[in-house]
């Protein structure tokens, strides 16, 4: 009986191909990346608004992250009790950022946070509620506001949460909750760009 030894292939050629390859898929998105960034730029955002990623300090883009997230738990709350969370709802019960009174409160300037209703009573708001955040004790941080606007058609109530930042964290509450009013007593809306905004970008 006799053994025979077949020796394999060089891979040299192979993998120097599969360089090639990898190479060419690289620089293929590198350069498409490129050619479509000026064509689906986001459009500038207007001097009474802020970057949430660009033109926040560490702490203010921290609560706004946290508001963010805070704002769609709050919406379905009230869309499925018609009542909005007290912040003593939020702290306590629900545990939510930036309402609770855990290590990121601590961390970032243990403000206190305030729900104003525009009649005074759940069942009936209308217009816009607000749950204002200031008396933070951060450095450079400012203070909050994060605006529902709602209104009701029959049984469908409509929801769209803002975020809006003010650079004075001992700023008294807006009492008037219009855009105007708002950026004439200093505030600025934080613009958050979704994922759906960057695959808009990327379609041009």
């Amino acid at each position: 009986m006799s053994v025979k030894i077949v020796r394999p292939h060089s891979g040299r050629l192979e993998s120097a191909v599969l360089a090639l390859a990898t190479l060419a898929v690289v620089l293929g998105t590198v350069g498409y990346a490129l050619t479509r960034h000026e064509h689906g730029a986001h459009a500038p955002l207007l001097d009474w608004q802020l970057n949430a990623f660009e033109n926040l300090g560490p702490t203010d883009q921290a609560i706004h992250s946290a508001l963010v997230f805070a704002s769609v738990e709050i919406s379905w709350t009230y869309q499925e009790e018609a009542v909005w969370p007290t912040v003593e709802e939020l702290r306590g019960e629900y545990m939510m950022p930036p309402f609770q009174h855990d290590v990121f409160w601590k961390r970032h300037g243990e403000v206190a946070w305030e729900l104003h209703l525009p009649l005074g009573e759940q069942e009936t708001a209308q217009g816009a509620t607000i749950y204002f955040g200031h008396g933070g004790k951060a450095e450079g941080q400012g203070a909050y506001l994060m605006v529902h606007r709602h209104s009701h058609a029959g049984f469908n109530a409509v929801n769209s949460a803002e975020i809006w930042l003010h650079p004075d964290p001992e700023v008294a509450r807006p009492r008037q909750l219009k855009a105007d009013s708002l950026i004439r007593d200093g505030w600025k809306q934080v613009i958050t760009y979704s994922g759906a905004d960057e695959l808009e970008r990327l379609r041009g």
